[in-house]
């Protein structure tokens, strides 16, 4: 009986050591699990920073569209524009606004006319001297007692 009780004592310390032992590998692999996951979290930082860097090196910088849109506009007559409105002299017409588009090349000229036939009038005199019609009236708008035309121009 005696040999019974070493027999389950030494299967009891057996069972010990090897639970311990396991413990200690089940830290350290605990340990090496927290450890990846921390170069994981900072490869993942490293790679988006990476991918923000190659976003932003591949957009144009800012004044580069600015300096592309300085060059259109250069290229545009718009002195040529506004010598055309100012010997449109039609009574009864008056300019509201006039929009440049260098990109497009094409000016939206925006008017406060008496009647259709002033708006005639000033487109006729827009294309005076010109062999082919560059103004065309667009839009003619009545609002209560106010009329407006719109007409559009390709600059050449």
């Amino acid at each position: 009986m005696a040999s019974l009780w070493a027999l389950a004592l030494l299967v009891l310390a057996l069972a010990g050591w090897a639970g311990v032992r396991d413990m200690q590998r089940w830290r350290a692999l605990s340990d090496e699990r927290d450890k990846t996951a921390g170069l994981q979290s900072r490869l993942d930082m490293a790679r988006a920073e990476q991918a923000a860097h190659a976003a932003s090196a591949a957009e144009p910088p800012a004044f580069a569209l600015d300096a592309r849109r300085w060059m259109a506009l250069a290229t545009v007559d718009s002195g040529g524009v506004l010598r055309s409105l100012e010997s449109a002299d039609v009574a009864g017409a008056k300019v509201l606004s006039l929009d440049i588009d260098s990109e497009g090349r094409r000016v939206d000229l925006v008017l406060d006319v008496a009647s259709a036939d002033v708006a005639a009038a000033y487109l006729r005199a827009l294309n005076e001297g010109t062999d082919r019609p560059v103004w065309v009236l667009s839009r003619l708008q009545t609002e209560g007692a106010i009329e407006s035309a719109l007409i559009h121009g390709q600059i050449p």
